[in-house]
This record gives structure tokens, sequence and C-alpha cells, in this order.
């Protein structure tokens, strides 16, 4: 019996050839070229037909002109296994689709570590209102003022996975109190205290910042909803890192207009959204113009780091895989 044949899109193969080829796993990689191309053991072959068992789905794979071949191996390749994504969440369409197949998914949390310092930032940009203070220089001129201590603040961070984690880590190293918010409890949370989705109501009105770091499901569709940010204490922060369908911007713009929201961080969004699947003009979005928000391109997780981490997770995970070992992250096996 041959050994498995991994699918791989040559850009990211050859970024981290050096890594593969150190680990000497017991493998064939198929590298896909072109949509017309790939390389297995030596010989050309239609992408179409390679005897793909593993598939490391990388943005090579995801988009561009390799994504309609890689796209039919995941929904028809007849000898798939597995299959190991760069992106943390399942809620994709794709996702789903490989889990009612009956193949495995894991998924990747090497960019925890780039969203957490980009919600630091994020936030202590706005805290220490750094806009003025180049609006000032501009001026040539250097007001002190007193700016806001993440010292002493409360943050709940709605989802505490990898991600909420390592916000709740960083934000309690600044003395702040981290509420972290997760259907079912591990015993090694890194917060100061832990509630259920249930009963966040009881909870909002203390988060002087806010964090969605939690997967789009039925249960989280628009969870931060005009009810919910009436709740929330005035001249909070708000910070969204997981999926746009948790928010409901005309209320979250709503309430940053009426003072009651003091900013609000967004790195993903409906702009993005018109971006992706072209359903409206994407530069016709008042959250382009709005004075309140911080927009980001969903570009928390583009750390310098983050793709040798991901690499290396990835051939982990394979050695794992020929060595019939268990996965870590895989999709079904844990969801809280």
């Amino acid at each position: 019996m041959p050994p498995p044949c991994v699918v791989i899109a040559k850009d990211a193969f050859e970024a981290w050839r050096p890594l593969f080829e150190a680990a000497a796993l017991p493998v064939r990689y198929a590298i896909v070229h072109d949509p017309e191309t790939a390389i297995l053991d030596g010989n050309r072959h239609d992408p179409k037909h390679l005897p793909a068992e593993v598939i490391w789905l990388t943005i090579e794979a995801l988009r561009g002109p390799l994504r309609r071949s890689f796209k039919y191996l995941l929904e028809s390749a007849p000898e798939l296994r597995w299959v190991h994504s760069i992106a943390a969440g399942y809620d994709m369409p794709i996702a789903q689709n490989i889990l009612e197949r009956g193949v495995r998914l894991t998924t990747s949390h090497v960019n925890s570590i780039s969203i957490a310092e980009y919600v630091m930032r994020a936030v202590l940009e706005r805290f220490q209102r750094t806009d003025l203070a180049r609006e000032a220089r501009t001026r040539k001129e250097y007001p002190r003022d007193n700016f806001r201590e993440i010292y002493h603040t409360t943050w709940l961070i709605y989802g505490l996975g990898a991600i909420g984690s390592r916000i709740a880590e960083r934000a309690g190293a600044f003395g702040a109190h981290t509420i972290g918010v997760r259907r079912n409890a591990r015993g090694t949370e890194a917060v100061d205290q832990l509630v259920k989705p249930a009963e966040v109501a009881q909870h909002v009105s203390r988060a002087d910042v806010l964090v969605l770091s939690v997967p789009s499901t039925a249960d989280t569709q628009k969870i931060v909803n005009a009810e919910f940010l009436a709740r929330m204490k005035p001249g909070a922060v708000l910070v969204n890192v997981a999926r746009a369908a948790l928010v409901d911007e005309a209320a979250v713009l709503a309430a940053l207009d009426s003072g009651h929201l003091d900013w609000a961080v967004l790195d993903v969004h409906s702009v993005e959204e018109a971006w992706l699947y072209r359903k409206e003009r994407m530069d016709e979005s008042p959250l382009w113009t709005h004075p309140k928000v911080a927009l980001s391109p969903h570009a928390a997780a583009h750390g310098n780091g983050n793709h040798e981490r991901g690499a290396q997770l990835f051939i982990d995970n394979l050695r794992r895989y020929t060595a019939d070992e268990p996965l870590p992250d895989e999709v079904g096996l844990d969801k809280a």
C-alpha cells in the first residue's frame, strides 16, 4: 500500500520545503502548480485526479487560480481522509461540506498570538488617544492629556478558545479584571471569572472592553444587538475579531452616534463580506467614514510569525496522522 498522498499548493510547499524535508515523513507530496498541473512522484497529473488522502488547506488553496482544483478534491476525492485548515474557524461552507463527507478536519490556532497583540494595540490606541497626539503634532503642539489606563478596567471576552485565552492573558498582565465566556469550563482558563453564554446579560454592564472571539453559529448570530448594547457600560469599547455576523452593525453605529458606546474596533465586518461575495458596493458602507470606528481588512491574524507556526503545526499533525495518534484541534471533538 503506497504512503498517504498529501496535496499542497506549490507556493505553500516551496516556502517551507526545508521543514518538510527535515521532517522526513512517510508520505508522498502532490504539489499543485496550476489548475492543470500537479507533480506527484516526479510525474505530471491533473490536480482533479490526484489520489488525495490529506489536504493542507492554505490561503493559496482557498483563493486564486488553484481554488477550483482544491474545491473539486475536497468535494469529490474518494480517498480523502483528513483536511488541515489554516483557519481557526469552521463555520465556512467549505468546512461544513468537509465534515458532512465524514472527512476529518483540524483547524489552526497559530494566529492567536497575532490577534491578541492586535487587540491590545487597538485598545491602547483608543485609551491613549494616539490619534489626537498625531493631530497635535501636525500643528506643532504637544498637549499633556491624561489617558485612560487598562489597569483596573474590566474585559468581557466572549469566546475563550485559543484566541480569547491569549487576549485574556495579555489583558490580565496589564492588571485588567477579565471575565471569560465559555459553555463548558475546563478549569485552566486564564481569566478572573468564567461565565456561561446564558449569563452574559448579567455581566455586560461591567465591561469597559468587550471582545468577540467566538465562532459564528445559530446561537451567536447578532448577539451584539440594540438590546445588548443598551446593557453595556457607557463609554465601553467593542472589539470584534471573530465574525461579522455576531454584530448588528446598524445598532452599533446608533450606539456610537448616541455616545453610549465609545469606540468600535472591527476587523470583521460587512465591508469585507461585500468584497468577498460582491453582494453590494463595499465603498458605500458608513463604516468607512464613521469617526468612532477603527476598520481593518480581517488582518488581525497577519503577524509575521504566523506562516511558520502554521507550517510547523501542519507538519507536527502530519507526523501524528501517520503514527495514528490523536490530532489536536480536530473539529467535532471539542467545540467548547
